[in-house]
């Protein structure tokens, strides 16, 4: 025995005694499924490879509800296994099949639900948790934001303490000495340059110096240097010299800050292509909805929007504007808390706060929007799917057709979940291409485009496997044109009030899931 499980109360050596008895009641073991009786218990078994699949019933077990059981029991088996099954695989899902059957049988008797249902049990895909998560994501995305913002401050403030701590000490260095020291040093340097025994030759000749005399003191002259070079003619006081010295230094030692936070700031700087618009604007749409296998609406429809900015050159468009179409009133709508809900109100979307201007490259969402109906005709395709059973398994036949009036549709992908156990096969596709996804188990359907031209297509499929097991249904698709009537009527800046130019995209994706 691999795997057991029990619903009702029976002790340990009762039901290894019931197990051990099995396998020497076997008879006609080559069926597809049977059963053995004896005094007190029945034997329901179906062969699956090299294992048997049991269930142990009383004798005044409904027999046929039991084959039901067992045959439920056998797809749970078959699709948590996915390829084949053996001594190996049901140790390794262990825990996954003993779930599931507990989904299948409650206190001894069979709960009326699906393979499909079983699989979103089992799963436990919850949209409040999924939704908890992108909150949670959310904040640990603006916490990582907030702390890289405050490490790029740290930093530079680490680099500008490092160079005034430079400057300081250049500075202390040079006038460290006391008032009598450097007016030493200062005459040291003077008795250097008017000694005949000077190596002149060793100065550089954009910087040797030229002698002439006048009648009270030399006058030095640097050839090759600036007009006001260093005059040595009336004798200055000694404090007057040494008050000039620190303010000399420290105009040099400033300088090289000030042209190294200028290059940080110009490597700092994004780039900005100039063949490029200084403003990228994306308006997109998402449509989801629910419909039934053999047609009509589960549900409502949702559309939900985004209007998302993307500056490039901040030097033109830190501050823009923009004045779109009325709104919508089928449509509720949100503004984004750093705009103006005064200027909202006509239209007009801009900063609140101008100090609180656009960043370079990165994407800002200014206005978003969702709306909900149970109109049939928003929606781009109608669907037929005819599941039907038969005697070695199922054949599923899906048809298409665009909406009447609904513009092309781009990179249609129709996916039917299939377990490659189940051997799927394909009949026949007309229109577009289809294959199998081993990696997610289903079989895709791929339609490059959807027009007037060619508005339909049929596909049809058989598989070893339940009809239940060929369901839901996911398509996807997208168009260029948007659900809702939004359009970039003027693009400006805010404050200077000149015309920006603004690249504009429209993108509209749908998501359809057919027998949920």
């Amino acid at each position: 025995t691999i795997l057991a499980r029990q619903f009702v109360g029976m002790t340990r050596l009762r039901v290894e005694g019931l197990l051990t008895a099995f396998p020497k009641l076997l008879d006609g073991a080559g069926k597809d499924h049977t059963y053995i009786e004896t005094e007190s218990v029945r034997y329901v078994y179906q062969p699956m490879e090299q294992l048997y699949l049991v269930i142990i019933t009383n004798r005044t077990s409904n027999i046929l509800e039991d084959l039901e059981t067992l045959r439920l029991i056998a797809k749970v088996v078959q699709d948590v296994c996915q390829t084949s099954i053996d001594e190996a695989l049901v140790i390794k899902n262990a825990f996954d099949l003993i779930f599931a059957f507990d989904e299948v049988i409650s206190f001894g008797y069979r709960e009326s639900v699906t393979l499909s249902q079983i699989k979103t049990y089992t799963e436990m895909d919850s949209h409040e948790e999924k939704l908890h998560q992108m909150i949670q994501q959310s904040k640990i995305n603006e916490a990582k934001e907030q702390a890289k913002k405050k490490q790029q401050e740290l930093a530079k403030q680490r680099a500008a303490q490092a160079k005034e701590d430079k400057a300081a000490a250049k500075l202390g260095g040079g006038s460290g000495g006391g008032g009598s020291s450097d007016l030493g040093s200062l005459e040291k340097q003077l008795a250097a340059l008017q000694t005949p025994s000077s190596n002149v030759a060793d100065i550089p000749p954009a910087a040797q110096p030229s002698f002439t005399y006048g009648e009270s003191a030399p006058v030095i002259k640097v050839s090759g240097g600036a007009k006001k070079g260093m005059q040595i003619g009336k004798k200055k006081p000694a404090a007057a010299e040494m008050g000039a010295m620190p303010v000399a230094a420290a105009a040099a030692a400033a300088t090289p800050a000030a042209a190294a936070d200028a290059m940080e700031e110009e490597e700092a700087k994004p780039a900005f292509n100039p063949l490029l618009e200084p403003v990228a604007v994306q308006i997109s749409e998402q449509m989801s909805a629910t419909l039934q296998p053999e047609g009509g609406l589960v549900g409502d429809i949702k559309v939900n929007g985004t209007f998302q900015v993307t500056v490039l050159d901040t030097s033109r468009a830190d501050l823009v504007a923009f004045k779109v179409s009325p709104q919508d009133s089928r449509y509720k709508f949100k503004v984004h808390p750093n705009l103006n809900k005064a200027s909202q109100v006509n239209n007009v979307l801009e900063i609140r706060d101008p100090s609180r201007a656009f960043r370079a490259n990165v994407a800002a969402p200014l206005l978003k929007w969702q709306s909900t109906s149970s109109d049939e005709g928003t929606l781009p395709l109608t669907f037929e799917c005819w599941p039907s059973a038969t005697g070695d398994g199922a054949e599923m036949t899906l048809t298409y057709e665009l909406t009447d009036g609904h513009p092309p549709l781009n990179d249609v992908e129709i996916r039917i979940p299939c377990p490659k156990s189940a051997g799927p096969k394909i009949n026949s596709v007309e229109g577009g291409e289809c294959g199998y996804d081993e990696a997610n188990q289903c079989v895709v359907w791929k339609i490059e485009q959807v027009n007037a031209d060619q508005s339909s297509g049929t596909l049809e499929i058989a598989a070893n496997t339940d009809s239940d097991t060929l369901l839901p249904l996911q398509v996807t698709a997208s168009s260029e044109k948007l659900n809702i009537n939004m359009d970039i009527l003027e693009c400006y800046h805010q404050t200077k009030q000149e015309p920006v130019k603004c690249a504009l995209t429209k993108s509209m994706t749908y998501s359809l899931t057919i027998g949920e």
